[in-house]
């Protein structure tokens, strides 16, 4: 593969993490997907945060305890995007939002609002391991998930790589996972060989160094996670533009 698909993480070029101006720098870097973390409170309101605790004024609170509206009233450090806030965006210009779910409650209300904007074709989800790619694939079998290799899995069986090439594939396969989320420096040609013959396309997170950019550009990976996105797509296109050997 000549030309991997790439991911703009969330505050890619400096901007807020989960923010409106996050997505804007990665379509506007020509990112093919936009990643948000996802969360949702207490009254189902879905929101882009990562950390569990949101900070605000009158100390942490986890949003999942309260309603939007008290969040909102507690004065929160950061700014709270919602996820309807972004999607227009992602749909208009025709890409795909990379959903990295950080909580199994924010699902149901989470895809309820996918299906209010039609954009079911237009979402990934992500930061799944094996028991949450489960649910999913059990309640919501018409979206694509992907199969989130677990990094204690990788750690354990590091001096036995096979086997966590083994583990990883069979779990994907065995949960009709659309493919495999990785880590990049858990990423090997032996994990691409086996995940090929399986037909599981490997994505790789977060590469932003110049030079591991290029080598995953070169190995094949069906798509990069990056924060420097307009490095990345510079140099995909200067590989697309280089004659083939």
């Amino acid at each position: 593969m000549r030309r991997p698909l790439i991911t703009a993480h969330t505050g890619c070029m400096q901007t807020p993490l989960n923010s409106v101006a996050s997505v804007m720098a990665g379509l506007e870097a020509g990112a093919d997907m936009i990643e948000v973390d996802v969360r949702s409170t207490k009254d189902g309101a879905v929101v882009l945060l990562h950390d569990e605790a949101v900070l605000t004024a009158h100390g942490a609170v986890r949003a999942q305890d309260v309603t939007l509206g008290e969040l909102q009233a507690l004065g929160p450090k950061e700014q709270i995007t919602l996820l309807q806030d972004v999607l227009p965006f992602v749909r208009e210009a025709n890409r795909v939002m990379n959903l990295d779910v950080k909580e199994d409650a924010a699902i149901a209300p989470m895809l309820r609002i996918v299906e209010e904007f039609g954009m079911r074709e237009q979402v990934l989800l992500t930061g799944c391991e094996e028991q949450r790619v489960a649910c999913v694939t059990a309640h919501y079998r018409p979206y694509q998930v992907l199969l989130n290799a677990s990094i204690p899995l990788a750690l354990q069986h590091q001096a036995e790589y096979a086997r966590f090439i083994q583990e990883t594939c069979r779990q994907a396969a065995e949960l009709s996972c659309c493919g495999i989320n990785i880590h990049y420096k858990c990423c090997t040609e032996e994990l691409l060989h086996a995940a090929a013959l399986r037909s599981l396309p490997v994505f790789v997170w977060t590469v932003d160094k110049a030079e591991d950019m290029e080598t995953y550009l070169h190995m094949g990976v069906h798509s990069i996670t990056s924060n420097q996105v307009a490095t990345l797509v510079h140099m995909r296109e200067q590989l697309a533009a280089a004659p083939l050997r």
